[in-house]
């Protein structure tokens, strides 16, 4: 017989919706007015297996991810909303041929300006705020960034906040920092 005890989670403290950081290494002027991240959701395939009575589910072989999506305020200047623009333009309808191969050659020498694909870290905080656990995203790459709405009507002066949309590579890693 266990001891009650035993069933109690070691740690009772919750996770801060606030508690956050994020580190977008091609993105420096867009990490900044950062305002909210998600950790995609995972999902796990499945199948049937047919019998006469019932079909029964069963697990499958292939995970599939969600896709990053980022919050950010939009600067004064638009930089953080003109270095997705650029990057997103460059990998989908490039004006010339010299502008998306950059983005190819930069693979070789990356910088964390020029490049096809980028990190991210997302960097979660305890209660105090000191560092708990980072999630890392290997080769993302942006497919959406919203609209900006502006309104003459408007009565608070709420900033502009824009979502951008990343795929990325692989898996993500979740792991204890310290």
């Amino acid at each position: 017989m266990s001891k009650i005890t035993d069933t109690q989670p070691i740690n009772l403290n919750q996770l801060s919706v606030v508690g956050f950081e994020v580190n977008i290494a091609r993105l420096p002027n867009t990490e900044f007015f950062c305002q909210r991240v998600n950790v995609p959701g995972v999902i796990l395939g499945e199948t049937v297996e047919a019998s006469p009575f019932m079909n029964t589910p069963l697990e499958g072989d292939t995970l599939t991810f969600e896709s990053l999506t980022i919050g950010f305020i939009l600067d004064e200047d638009m930089q953080n909303y003109i270095e997705i623009y650029n990057w997103l333009s460059a990998l989908g309808f490039p004006k010339s041929y010299d502008q998306f191969s950059a983005l190819k050659r930069a693979e070789k020498f990356p910088s964390e300006t020029d490049s096809l694909y980028s990190d991210i870290n997302i960097m979660l905080l305890t209660n105090k705020s000191n560092p708990n656990y980072q999630v890392t995203f290997h080769d993302i790459f942006p497919t959406s960034l919203g609209s900006l709405n502006f309104d003459a009507a408007a009565t608070t002066l709420e900033p502009i906040v824009v979502d951008a949309t990343f795929n990325f590579r692989g898996q993500f890693e979740i792991s204890k920092v310290g």
